[in-house]
């Protein structure tokens, strides 16, 4: 079936159940296969030390107001990652893109495409360490003879601090190419501090000659003063099909302390003419689901309904209480506490013939004892036998190659700390000399262009990369 017949074939009750249940189990034993997935080792050298004396109020009361990028942090609070490995761990769930490109249905393709998208975030769950800043020049790539994806980044600019990444299907982005560029802007206020990672993600799928795009959505961080940490991604993404103006639209909902429910993500699927065509719901931390547009739209007059009772019910125990009238306001206004959050909510009791799109892979019951790896990122900062043996395969250049960050993988805080302070100013001297000589930052692997499409500055790779010439790397460690 090509995508010119299907809307014109006619498709009973029992073709259509028939259809999603096929859909259904082949997203099961993908995910099946891929929740068994090992990427090379389990754990770190090392468990991550104590933190438990140190005040992080002491450290960020001095960069508020101020942009995260021009703070230099104590090493305490990061975990032994660059921000370029970080990132990698978005197109974890690449496979979802697999699905995208060998279906027939546009409207199908766009659902899996959303799943990817929401998916994207979804390592960051309990992870409140910071990775590393990259350096200028620094780069990082992830292939695995067994996963059907190779993703390369840069770190294209300092001030603003630029990265610039590609993943794409191991063809060499025959069927699909998934980049963009990320400029995290973050900001400190007395109680919060908000991450807003600006920069356009574009998606092609090549066969069906489509092009998306979508903007990532905003975390903010609670209790930096006082109480325990947690934190919330929250506002609309919009992922647009350039190519048949299918739109689909994301509301990450912030917590609502009335229904108890966190991390929750529900929207819908638009034609060209803005008609409904399907519900998503789920959480980005675990699931999200693809429903029947009637269907959703009962569902979510239920949910609406329950949350308004929800409501009231919590506003009359706020009144009744008799610590209302004398609570100190000064801990109200700094305190965000941690949020109550209802279990029950993972009962989503949804409508029947819901679509299970996504589902994250299992946590590692060891992970807290690892700044809440997973095992994909636990082998992100491996160096393989290949690597130690033949340093040539990887670019001098290459994440894993940090020194400061070895060491903090090791144990070795002290060394760590030392190093990253070297590499600083190293690339501090290296900035002062090319501002005396007026010369600019040239990138190796990525370039600026116009988008196409959408007309904004977006960077792209100039395909040299994977050919491995690593002559004129800089000496950036």
């Amino acid at each position: 079936m090509t995508d010119q017949t299907s809307d014109d074939e006619f498709f009973d009750a029992n073709d259509i159940d028939q259809y999603n249940t096929d859909i259904q189990r082949e997203l099961m034993r993908t995910w099946n296969n891929f929740a068994r997935q090992q990427f090379g080792r389990t754990k770190l050298p090392v468990p991550m030390f104590d933190r438990s004396s140190i005040s992080i109020w002491s450290i960020l009361k001095q960069c508020i107001g101020k942009e995260l990028s021009k703070v230099s942090m104590p090493i305490v609070w990061n975990e032994p990652i660059s921000f370029l490995q970080r990132f990698s761990e978005n197109v974890l769930y690449s496979y979802l893109l697999d699905r995208a490109d060998e279906c027939t249905d546009p409207i199908m393709r766009m659902q899996y495409v959303a799943a990817f998208a929401a998916s994207s975030i979804s390592s960051n769950i309990d992870r409140l360490s910071k990775p590393f800043n990259p350096l200028l020049g620094e780069t990082y790539e992830f292939v695995q003879d067994d996963l059907p994806f190779r993703y390369m980044s840069e770190q294209v600019s300092h001030h603003p601090p630029v990265s610039a990444f590609l993943c794409e299907s191991k063809d060499n982005g025959e069927r699909w190419r998934f980049y963009g560029s990320i400029l995290p802007k973050a900001k400190f206020s007395v109680k919060r501090m908000e991450v807003n990672p600006k920069g356009l993600l574009t998606l092609e799928l090549k066969r069906h000659r489509e092009i998306y795009t979508w903007e990532s959505v905003t975390c903010t961080i609670h209790n930096i003063v006082v109480g325990r940490l947690w934190f919330e991604y929250h506002g609309t993404m919009e992922i647009i099909n350039h190519s048949n103006k299918m739109k689909a639209i994301l509301n990450f909902k912030p917590y609502s302390w009335s229904s108890k429910e966190l991390h929750k993500v529900e929207g819908f699927i638009f034609d060209s003419q803005k008609h409904k065509l399907r519900g998503l719901y789920g959480y980005w931390t675990d699931s999200l689901y693809s429903i029947d547009i009637e269907r959703f739209e009962v569902f979510l007059k239920q949910q609406k309904k329950e949350a308004k009772s929800a409501s009231k019910c919590h506003q009359q125990q706020i009144t009744n209480s008799p610590t209302t009238a004398t609570n100190d306001t000064d801990n109200t206004d700094l305190d965000e506490e941690l949020p109550d959050v209802d279990p029950s909510h993972e009962q989503l009791n949804l409508p029947p013939n819901s679509l299970t799109l996504w589902r994250i892979m299992p946590k590692l019951e060891y992970g807290l004892q690892y700044y809440n790896f997973s095992l994909f990122t636990m082998a992100l900062n491996q160096l393989t036998e290949e690597n130690k043996n033949n340093r040539s395969s990887l670019p001098p250049t290459d994440s894993r190659f940090r020194p400061d960050i070895r060491k903090m993988e090791e144990g070795d805080i002290d060394s760590a700390g030392q190093e990253k302070d070297r590499l600083e100013e190293k690339q501090r001297a290296v900035r002062r000399a090319m501002e005396k000589r007026r010369e600019e930052w040239q990138p190796r692997w990525f370039r600026l262009i116009k988008h196409t499409v959408t007309g904004q500055d977006v960077w792209v790779s100039n395909e040299k990369y994977w050919q491995r010439n690593w002559a004129n790397c800089p000496e950036i460690y």
